[in-house]
């Protein structure tokens, strides 16, 4: 009996190595390698009012991706004549950790359209892009 439960305890042993040595950790992944970046020709005339349209757009679309299972988000802000619309993306099999990173990376590549009317940044993992439309373009349509 002694004999038995030596060789087990020995089985349990080999069985935990085996699974802690050829086993490969998780590691988080938020594919942030560009693809495309494109910005508008055209450049904003009020720039105060853009930016702080902008930044709230967003944080509110960031906002909305931290929620858990989702990874489609849109935001406009109309408080001034500077109308700023925002759509971002991520994959679907994307955990949230790794869609907000990846919206941070793609938030902080599309700042190189810093004044245009509108950008996008496209990323392995997810989907950034803002418009702008004055209050001006709006009015005879």
């Amino acid at each position: 009996m002694t004999r038995w439960c030596f060789y087990r305890w020995q089985m349990v042993v080999v069985a935990f190595m085996f699974m802690v040595f050829l086993t490969t950790p998780v590691t988080s992944q938020p594919q942030t390698n560009i693809l495309i970046t494109a910005c508008s020709p055209a450049n904003h005339t009020n720039l105060p009012n853009f930016y702080a349209n902008l930044n709230s757009t967003f944080q509110d679309v960031r906002t909305q991706l931290s929620n858990n299972n989702t990874y489609f988000a849109t935001a406009e802000q109309t408080r001034n004549s500077e109308a700023v619309y925002v759509m971002g993306q991520c994959r679907n099999y994307m955990s949230t950790r790794d869609c907000v990173a990846c919206f941070d990376f793609a938030d902080r590549s599309i700042r190189f359209c810093a004044g245009a009317n509108g950008g996008r940044v496209v990323l392995d993992g997810c989907f950034l892009s803002f418009s702008v439309a004055n209050a001006s373009d709006s009015k005879g349509k």
